[in-house]
């Protein structure tokens, strides 16, 4: 399961060569929702700020699914997502989660967090219990 987290919280690297996005501003880290979260973890290399916005993206994604492990571990009602064995990688993660977002640009007006969740919960359903 640690290999999951750290999975979510992903590599922005790759992201700058599979995701366009429009250039990284100060009020990209406010993250006012979830496009604001996409622009940090796609970040191109050449962006000013692409080393505080995938380090921003990393942060992040790992205090969002340790949060969420959290509440599922403590929670009588069922997980909220399950990681497969083997989880995907770091930059396969984050390049899904930017790649599931831009799907559909409703996703992209989520709050960062419920776009973390709703993504782990269609990429990562749990099986259910016969």
């Amino acid at each position: 399961m640690r290999i999951g987290l750290w999975t979510l919280a992903g590599c922005g690297m790759m992201l700058a060569a599979s995701a366009a996005s429009a250039a990284v501003t100060q009020d990209s880290f406010l993250l006012r929702n979830t496009g604001d979260l996409v622009d940090l973890c796609s970040a191109p290399q050449t962006d000013p700020l692409y080393t505080a916005a995938v380090n921003f993206c990393h942060g992040f994604g790992v205090g969002v699914v340790r949060t969420l492990q959290d509440q599922d571990a403590a929670s009588r009602s069922g997980r909220l997502f399950c990681f497969p064995n083997p989880a995907p990688t770091r930059n396969e993660a984050v390049a899904r989660f930017v790649q599931w977002a831009n799907a559909d640009p409703s996703r992209l007006q989520m709050s960062a967090e419920d776009g973390i969740a709703t993504y782990l919960s269609q990429q990562y359903p749990c099986p259910r219990r016969r």
